[in-house]
């Protein structure tokens, strides 16, 4: 049985141990788990290898396909990362089932899912077998925090005061990419400044900026262009990175993604947007997202979130065009935004 503790997951995705081909990350912390399962297939691809991201449309089209691109010589040789995000109601166990009792030699396997019940088949396949890793990942904790923010203030070469950092940890914490955009974000203001205080935090991280983003991301999953467009420059004019935009919009699609799947199984768009944790607010922004439920058919919002974290990925490779980057994405992922009737 290999069963990770959520304290031990960052050590041991660092070391990938070559008998360990398949590794599910899941959790109640989507952008931790997006993080964990970025940076796990960038270190056992390498520089060399490939990373090859598929959904669960691809699969549902050619079942057998995550098998055979796991047993894929890659063609420049090297190591390969696949990455699959579960969602809706398919089920990958019995590929699963194949590849670790005939684990590949130059692949690894990274299964990427939301919360899972003890009982998910899923999550029973990946805890019960020698040849698999089950990392769970859970909101942060004030010690997650602490390090998280000295983390990103050493590398920014800023400092921040007691109370500032007492404040921030009262606002971040409910997702890792959230919070890591957060906290760069205040580095970036910070720079050649004595450090940060806590009205600088008052200043960035408050309900302002968390409603510009939900109107822009609103705008996004609406398909509407132009609203897009404003939305975006104005953040980006306003000091807020493109990938923070970005991640607000991946956190919008993966929850998009959860409540497809509960009204699939018979909840009204309305009762799952009351229901939404953390809360939909201002409450007059429910309707509107119970529209974009209704609307964006699973195979859609697996396509967006593809994007999306491909841009994620490009915008921090090249900084100095990351805003061109992730704007690019976005109006792409508008046209995606099914029409109205």
């Amino acid at each position: 049985m290999v069963q990770v503790k959520p304290a031990d997951a960052d050590r041991l995705l660092a070391r990938p141990d070559a008998a360990v081909r398949v590794v599910l990350i899941y959790g109640d912390d989507e952008g931790l788990v997006s993080e964990r399962a970025n940076r796990f297939a960038a270190t056992v691809a390498g520089k060399d290898g490939e990373h090859l991201r598929l959904d669960m449309a691809a699969l549902s089209e050619d079942p057998g396909r995550l098998v055979d691109e796991a047993n894929s010589i890659p063609m420049f040789g090297g190591q390969r990362a696949i990455s699959l995000r579960v969602s809706g109601n398919r089920s990958i166990e019995d590929a699963l089932a194949a590849l670790l009792a005939a684990p590949p030699k130059d692949s690894w396997v990274i299964v990427i899912a939301g919360e899972l019940r003890k009982s998910s088949p899923l999550r029973k396949l990946a805890e019960e077998s020698k040849g698999a890793w089950a990392v769970p990942c859970y909101a942060d904790t004030a010690r997650d925090l602490d390090r998280l923010i000295d983390d990103e203030t050493r590398a920014a070469g800023v400092t921040i005061a007691p109370e500032a950092r007492e404040l921030l940890k009262t606002l971040i914490g409910s997702d890792r990419l959230m919070s890591r955009a957060e906290v760069q974000k205040l580095c970036l203001y910070a720079i050649g400044s004595p450090g940060i205080t806590a009205d600088d935090v008052r200043a960035l991280i408050g309900d302002g900026g968390v409603a510009a983003l939900d109107e822009t991301v609103d705008a996004l999953a609406s398909g509407d262009a132009a609203a897009l467009d404003r939305g975006y420059r104005r953040l980006v004019s306003s000091g807020t990175p493109g990938f923070v935009v970005a991640g607000a919009a991946q956190r919008h699609f993966n929850f998009l993604e959860k409540a497809r799947a509960a009204i699939d199984d018979g909840q009204s768009p309305d009762s799952v947007v009351r229901s939404a944790v953390p809360p939909i607010y201002p409450f007059s922004r429910q309707p509107a997202v119970a529209r974009q439920i209704e609307r964006w058919a699973p195979a859609r919002i697996e396509r967006a979130l593809s994007m999306l974290d491909t841009a994620v990925r490009d915008s921090r490779l090249n900084g100095n065009l990351a805003d061109e980057i992730v704007g690019e994405t976005l109006h792409l992922v508008a046209t995606l935004a099914p029409r109205r009737g």
